[in-house]
């Protein structure tokens, strides 16, 4: 078993999107950490025949969680089902919108106690934005976010400061997920589905349990990469004159949303 991999969950619309993240791991990836994709069966022979599956380990997504469509819902429960692959401790789970902009190692995922790093913040960078442009985009992205969070809080019982746990990339540990399903899913009678259709952040799900369980020793981390979330937060950065080489100090990619139809590279 490995120590880390990486894993993106894939789709059809995304392929091209698909493309230039792989082609940004096979340049930066100096280790060779092992990388996965998954999509569904039905989009197999698409990806086998577009993708390098020399270098990308391509698998089906119902290998990991059987789901009856594809929506985002669902593509957070087979993201967090990787786990039951059994292939690796720890993976960095990458969107097929992320691309990385510099060289990275398994000591950039992994502490050298053999923990990986958890993706823990308060989002502070994001909501300084939002908090001069919410009216632009319509609603308030903080709002949502606390509410949000709440919720799964309360579900385990912790009170105290509201943590976001993403965005991706963020790495995970599978002894993590193993025990929410084993010690509080199924004692409860639940699903992977049932979390993510009350609260739809798996991102939360994992980080709250991680908190509560202590299952592993805790070494937060700032985002590994530049997000942009909305289009006018990247127009704003364009107008600034921000280019690919500012983001490199502090990131190791950029993430540039599908969701907005956003370039495929910044």
């Amino acid at each position: 078993m490995e120590k880390i991999v990486l894993y993106t969950k894939s789709y059809s619309k995304d392929l091209d999107r698909l493309k230039v993240s792989i082609d940004s791991i096979k340049k930066h990836n100096v280790e060779r950490i092992n990388y996965y994709v998954s999509v569904s069966k039905a989009d197999i022979s698409l990806f086998k025949n577009t993708i390098d599956t020399q270098y990308v380990n391509l698998i089906a997504d119902e290998d990991l969680y059987f789901v009856d469509q594809q929506n985002w819902n669902t593509q957070q429960i087979v993201k967090s089902n990787f786990w039951k692959l059994g292939v690796c401790e720890n993976y960095v789970m990458l969107d097929s919108d992320s691309y990385f902009i510099k060289d990275f190692r398994k000591e950039d995922f992994i502490h050298e106690s053999g923990n990986p790093y958890t993706v823990m913040h308060e989002q502070k960078d994001l909501f300084s934005w939002t908090a001069k442009n919410h009216t632009l985009l319509g609603f308030d992205p903080y709002q949502s976010f606390v509410n949000e969070r709440k919720m799964v809080m309360e579900t385990f019982g912790r009170s105290g400061k509201i943590y976001d746990f993403g965005p991706g990339p963020i790495i995970w540990n599978c002894n993590i997920w193993k025990s929410l399903k084993e010690n509080y899913l199924d004692p409860n009678n639940l699903s992977f589905s049932d979390l993510i259709k009350f609260v739809p952040s798996e991102f939360s799900w994992y980080g709250e349990y991680l908190l509560v369980s202590k299952i592993i020793d805790l070494y937060p981390i700032e985002p590994l990469f530049k997000f942009f979330h909305f289009q006018k937060q990247y127009i704003d950065y364009k107008q600034q004159g921000f280019v690919e080489d500012h983001f490199k100090r502090n990131y190791f990619g950029i993430v540039m949303q599908s969701n907005w139809g956003a370039p495929l590279k910044y």
